[in-house]
């Protein structure tokens, strides 16, 4: 079987020779998707990426077989109709069992973490799948690949919205063992808080003294819940309220709200800055969101914030054969050292 080099960072791919044929890709909005059957081992090199705010989560389906998985001195076997979450900021390993078939979803960290304060312990299989919303996402995800792996949904940005929305709430409901997890009282109080959150978003004077006092915590206490994720309280509000402005402008294509009732509507009090904030967050201005079927968004000048160069949309020529070689993955044995 051909080997593969899977998932790179956009500014790294350089297409796949024609003998790399069991691999499948397209790009849906901000996710990557990929179809691939790889004959041996991946390994994933922490060091090429930058911040968080330029990492991406990695979520794998086995489709056949079984996948082995290491992260964080954390390994796991995941099978046909199971999910595992990896995290590109440490080193990773997929070890995959003779034919086994893989779907993987590569979804930009800032979308899973503005919808799971708590994201990073769900890495690497800490907590047991809830089986029922397993199915369904597995279904969902595994569909909606093979339906548009050869063109384009006609809009893929508000598509992206809906699937990454339906991961989170798969993760989300993931049985945490609450007799075991030392943890568990400090996520179910990050529950309350961002529910809090989500339903106040439209309140332009929502602070953190206000998150605090709705929980009757202290201000510090409530900064530490979120410095867990490494993000701060306020940036945390500001994500949500441009996913809401952005689920309310893609669902609105005949304009019947203007750009400025949108930015009030969740919670901005100066539109310039709401337009600022939200063309740095999607990489499109808010005037043009209701568009984003007929035209993605196209990256911006500042390469922290150019999108992920792991595969090519539909109908986007590859480069010549043999374009392969980068040191991004690794391809060993499992008896092989790191």
């Amino acid at each position: 079987m051909a080997r593969l080099t899977s998932l790179l960072p956009r500014d790294e791919y350089t297409g796949f020779d024609d003998e790399a044929l069991a691999s499948q890709q397209t790009r849906i909005g901000r996710l990557d998707l990929e179809f691939i059957q790889p004959d041996r081992s991946l390994a994933r090199n922490w060091e090429r990426v930058g911040s968080v705010h330029d990492a991406s989560y990695l979520l794998v389906f086995p489709l056949a077989g079984g996948v082995t998985f290491s992260q964080d001195g954390r390994t796991g076997l995941a099978r046909s109709g199971e999910y595992v979450l990896l995290s590109e900021l440490a080193f990773y390993e997929l070890s995959p069992d003779k034919n086994t078939r893989l779907l993987m979803v590569r979804i930009p960290a800032a979308e899973l973490r503005g919808r799971l304060v708590s994201i990073e312990d769900h890495v690497s299989r800490r907590f047991k799948p809830n089986e029922q919303m397993t199915r369904l996402l597995v279904g969902m995800i595994g569909s909606v690949a093979e339906l548009f792996i050869n063109s384009p949904p006609p809009n893929p940005q508000a598509l992206a919205t809906e699937i990454v929305s339906f991961i989170a709430l798969t993760i989300g409901s993931e049985d945490r063992g609450a007799a075991t997890d030392v943890r568990n009282a400090r996520y179910h109080l990050r529950r309350r808080i961002v529910d809090f959150i989500e339903t106040h978003l439209s309140d332009q004077s929502l602070s953190p003294k206000k998150i605090a006092a709705s929980s009757r915590i202290s201000l510090s206490y409530l900064y530490s819940l979120f410095n867990d994720n490494e993000t701060t309280v306020s940036q945390f509000v500001q994500t949500k309220r441009l996913q809401r402005a952005y689920e309310i402008l893609v669902a609105d294509p005949k304009g019947h709200r203007t750009v400025s009732e949108v930015a009030y509507e969740v919670g901005f009090k100066n539109v310039s800055h709401f337009s600022r904030c939200f063309s740095r967050h999607f990489r499109v201005a808010p005037r043009d969101a209701r568009q984003t079927h007929n035209a993605s968004p196209h990256p911006t000048t500042d390469p922290r914030h150019a999108p992920p160069k792991g595969l090519l949309a539909p109908g986007v020529p590859s480069s010549p054969r043999g374009s392969l070689g980068s040191p991004y993955w690794e391809r060993r044995s499992l008896h092989e050292t790191a």
